[in-house]
């Protein structure tokens, strides 16, 4: 509404100038409005973001470091005193639910499996490193405990070796016997393996190494469609990228639904 009444000025003025009873507005006014306006679109564009048909919940904390750029400070210099004094007064309320996403570990595990951005965005936003790796440090342990990597077994790392070769092929054996010393070698194998195994996660590959480039990224299904195609490069963090990437941004197309009364109607027999 206050885009449109900032276009349309002039014929506002025309109007205010025709009629008596409204005095017309000054140029300060106009000014006031201006600011307000400046103020109120990144709330409504961020708003617009997360009303999209699949929002996605990676975007959900670079969205609250957008607002912190809007509601700090030095961001308010050149604001009318009411006005910046009015944005102070919602980092209250930012900060409240700042806490309720500082404190989840989806959000953050969300916006590391983008690998545009992978930890870089947090290290860039954070004034305090120390929480900034601490956040880093204690996601990547979650997704270590969570999804480990799972031990290849002794028999299927034999299955390249000449035990699997076809039994009737060795002179003097029957298939009996031949099967009776490969079951004798597994055994002897198996005893000389150690009793830990070294794994390199793929979650650490993933993490340690550069972030990608992407094309395409204004596909709302473009992060689901990256993992699905590097699944078998990374399968603990696919499967992670399948867990917390189903959750949504917010509960827009839920209101929607709700909002258009295809439940309601189709239950109301029942009800």
């Amino acid at each position: 509404m206050l885009n449109d009444g900032i276009q349309a000025r002039a014929q506002i003025n025309r109007f205010c100038a025709v009629q008596g009873e409204i005095p017309p507005f000054t140029n300060a006014e106009w000014e006031r409005l201006s600011e307000i306006h400046k103020a109120l679109k990144t709330f409504n564009d961020l708003t617009h973001l997360v009303s999209i048909s699949r929002p996605q919940i990676s975007l959900t904390v670079p969205i609250y470091y957008k607002l912190h750029d809007l509601l700090r400070d030095d961001a308010l210099v050149g604001y009318d005193d009411d006005i910046a004094n009015a944005i102070r007064a919602g980092m209250k309320k930012y900060q409240k639910y700042y806490d309720f996403m500082d404190n989840s570990e989806a959000y953050y595990t969300a916006l590391m499996l983008d690998p545009q951005l992978k930890c870089d965005l947090i290290l860039h936003e954070m004034v305090d490193q120390e929480a900034a790796q601490l956040i880093i440090w204690e996601t990547r342990r979650m997704l270590h405990k969570r999804y480990p990597p799972l031990p290849q077994s002794i028999s299927s790392s034999l299955s390249q070796t000449n035990l699997d070769s076809n039994p009737q092929s060795i002179p003097g054996l029957t298939q009996e016997d031949s099967l009776n010393r490969k079951t004798m070698r597994l055994w002897m194998l198996k005893k000389l393996q150690p009793q830990e195994y070294q794994f390199v996660s793929d979650i650490d590959q993933y993490f340690d190494s550069p972030r990608v480039t992407i094309t395409g990224a204004e596909d709302p299904d473009w992060l689901c469609n990256w993992w699905r195609t590097h699944k078998g490069e990374y399968p603990q963090m696919a499967e992670a990228a399948r867990e917390f990437l189903a959750i949504p941004a917010s509960e827009v197309s839920v209101e929607r639904l709700f909002s258009g009364g295809e439940i309601f109607w189709e239950f109301e027999g029942i009800v």
